[in-house]
């Protein structure tokens, strides 16, 4: 009988010991999925993230890109890209879309990208068939003296979405330099926005 009680006595304490770094192990476990969740669909800030939650991040392969009208001041044109989802589903943009002068769809960019101008505003949530769009500003590089600029005739425009590798293209005719290193910035873009004005 004592010989029951000690074993009995022994288990009783490893299984107490034991059942101690089993707490830290489920608490891991059960916290682990939720940080991926919440930095996986967070930016900066973070509430106007999370109200957007449910949706992903917008795809290249999702959106389809257009020019909007185009305003003209003092040596510069500004034009809205306007992308819309044909996605099956809403989808996220945020951020500044990537632009440059180029001949063609798989061609290198012509002279130096698109400057940043402005900040994000933050997400953006498009329905499918929603629009939303980024106001880019081309100078008038005739303006540029030539021997600086270089100047090339650019049949449109290279685009990327936000936060993706795939690229759309757009036809409109320029004069771009070719000189990536010119001090004067040929293009400038401002992040995205919703509807189709750029603003």
């Amino acid at each position: 009988m004592a010989w029951w009680l000690l074993t009995a006595a022994t288990v009783a304490t490893v299984s107490g010991c034991g059942s101690e770094p089993s707490t830290p192990d489920t608490t891991s476990n059960s916290a682990g999925p939720a940080p991926q969740v919440v930095s996986g669909s967070s930016a900066a800030p973070v509430p106007a993230r999370d109200s957007n939650a449910a949706a992903p991040q917008c795809r290249t392969s999702d959106l389809a890109a257009g020019l909007g009208p185009e305003t003209a001041a003092a040596g510069t044109v500004a034009f809205p890209i306007v992308f819309t989802n044909n996605g099956s589903g809403p989808c996220v943009l945020e951020g500044f879309p990537g632009v440059s002068y180029a001949t063609g769809s798989d061609s290198a960019p012509i002279g130096a990208a698109a400057a940043h101008e402005g900040t994000s505003s933050g997400p953006v949530q498009l329905a499918s068939g929603g629009q939303a769009s980024a106001l880019v500003f081309a100078v008038n590089v005739h303006n540029i003296p030539p021997e600086q600029c270089q100047p090339v005739a650019a049949p449109g425009l290279r685009i990327y979405p936000p936060d993706n590798t795939a690229s759309l293209y757009l036809e409109r005719a320029a004069t771009a330099c070719g000189n990536g290193r010119v001090t004067t910035t040929q293009l400038r873009v401002r992040a995205v926005v919703a509807g189709d004005a750029g603003q």
